[in-house]
């Protein structure tokens, strides 16, 4: 478990400075509002630093749980759809 959260890690703060662009603020995908407010997450955020403490927030969520699954959904199509909007 520790090695696969440290290689996620080292993964999101690799691809980090990648996209050196800001988007902040930016608000969480609709879908996961209530997944946020349960988890303590802000439904707004407002700085790189919340936005890796989200990320890694939900990847340490279990799959199982059918908001999580709804939302990385979400998260990934609002991804895809930054990447085709910066091209």
């Amino acid at each position: 478990m520790a090695k696969r959260t440290f290689i996620l890690l080292v993964l999101i703060l690799a691809a980090g400075p990648a996209v050196a662009k800001d988007f902040y603020p930016i608000a969480v995908p609709g879908e996961c509002y209530e997944l946020a407010q349960r988890e303590g997450v802000p439904v707004v955020i407002s700085n790189r630093y919340e936005a890796l403490k989200a990320k890694v927030k939900l990847a340490r969520l279990r799959e199982s749980d059918p908001m999580v699954h709804v939302c990385r959904e979400a998260v990934n199509r609002a991804r895809q759809t930054v990447t085709q909007a910066s091209q």
